[in-house]
């Protein structure tokens, strides 16, 4: 009866800190994907919408769950990628570099 009693305390204090953890580690969870949904651009939101953006802040920063699916639907489907680099007009040359004359 002893050994019951002692599974059961046992159980209950992995209960209680696995709880714990979860609980510690939720708020850092919800204010990462705050804060990624705010830096994020527009074009990175799935739905194409204009108002993608402002809709999946709100969402994250009053209904705090949301954050998880915000996870699993924008965070790790659409990889985040450096800015695309400016384009060159096809009808200008690029500079050319002046020189001096040599001596």
């Amino acid at each position: 009866m002893e050994f019951f009693g002692a599974m059961v305390a046992l159980g209950v204090v992995l209960q209680l800190v696995v709880l714990g953890v979860l609980a510690a580690a939720f708020p850092l969870f919800w204010i990462w994907m705050l804060v990624d949904s705010v830096l994020r651009s527009e074009h990175e939101y799935p739905g194409g919408g204009a108002n993608d953006k402002v809709v999946w802040v709100l969402l994250i920063a009053v209904l705090q769950i949301v954050a998880v699916f915000y996870f699993f639907m924008v965070y790790r489907k659409v990889k985040r990628t450096p800015a695309p680099r400016p384009t060159v007009d096809a009808g200008v040359s690029p500079p050319v570099e002046v020189t001096s004359p040599a001596a």
